[in-house]
């Protein structure tokens, strides 16, 4: 795919700036502190565009459109947001000197690449890697037993520092990108991955239930909680969907299963102790 701006054959791939892209990473990593209701991450976007504009001599018209074109409704996934910042930056930089990036250009190129990136966002990171990675962390607190901080905290290093990576890479891959960006959507590794998340999350949940059973057929799992009780309240949850006339989420009925397999284990720990 090519469009205008992109670089030519045999061109010099541009390249973020790296005091700059630190100090956008850095912003990014709030983007949701300033969430509201009625635009959302808007704020959040145009704070983390600000370093770029800061940079700037000052001219109070083109400062004044610049906010203007980023204050509109913004909203996508946060782990992927950089995609987004980095694609307009690169934008911004090409239209410098030609009056900045017109409102409608920037604003089509936003939403669309937001809306995309929020669907993808949410598969890969809400309902894979997120649930996969808290089955994970109570199986390694099971099999580790009084040494589980180590695991746990050994894991916690890791997300993190994987999302940090994920974040500063992908703010550098949107600026390189700019309008190719779509090639990137349409990879087929994104579909990949979130298929790989979610059998991950199948897989996990699965092995912790059987190490919940296995610890209730042992006798040592105890709750004080009564299990009719805990039956009922997962029935209820389970209902909802029903109320509201809803298909069920095929990652609902996974973590639901989950569920009703540690709710199993507790009480046969119970009636076993």
């Amino acid at each position: 795919m090519s469009r205008p701006g992109s670089p030519a054959a045999g061109a010099a791939i541009p390249h973020l700036p790296g005091r700059l892209r630190l100090r956008v990473f850095l912003r990014l990593l709030v983007l949701q502190a300033s969430w509201n209701h009625q635009r959302m991450q808007n704020l959040g976007l145009l704070v983390s565009l600000m370093p770029w504009l800061s940079d700037r001599p000052r001219d109070a018209e083109r400062d004044r459109l610049f906010c203007r074109r980023y204050y509109e409704f913004f909203n996508t996934n946060p782990y992927l947001a950089g995609y987004v910042v980095g694609g307009l930056l690169r934008l911004e930089q090409e239209r410098e000197g030609q009056g900045g990036l017109p409102r409608g250009q920037a604003q089509v190129f936003r939403d669309s690449l937001a809306r995309a990136l929020a669907s993808l966002g949410d598969q890969l990171f809400w309902l894979g890697l997120r649930p996969a990675t808290l089955l994970l962390a109570a199986v390694l607190a099971l099999l580790a037993g009084s040494a589980a901080p180590w695991p746990l905290a050994v894991l916690a290093v890791v997300v993190v520092g994987f999302q940090f990576a994920w974040r500063w890479r992908s703010l550098g891959r949107g600026y390189v990108a700019g309008y190719d960006i779509v090639e990137l959507l349409g990879d087929r590794r994104w579909h990949r991955a979130i298929t790989l998340g979610k059998r991950a999350t199948l897989f996990l949940g699965a092995a912790l239930a059987g190490l919940l059973l296995r610890e209730a057929a042992t006798g040592s799992v105890r709750t004080g909680a009564p299990a009719a009780v805990a039956v009922a309240a997962l029935a209820a949850c389970m209902a909802v969907p029903v109320a509201a006339r809803r298909r069920w989420a095929g990652e609902f009925i996974v973590l639901t299963a989950a569920a009703a397999a540690v709710v199993l284990a507790f009480a046969l720990g119970t009636e076993g102790s």
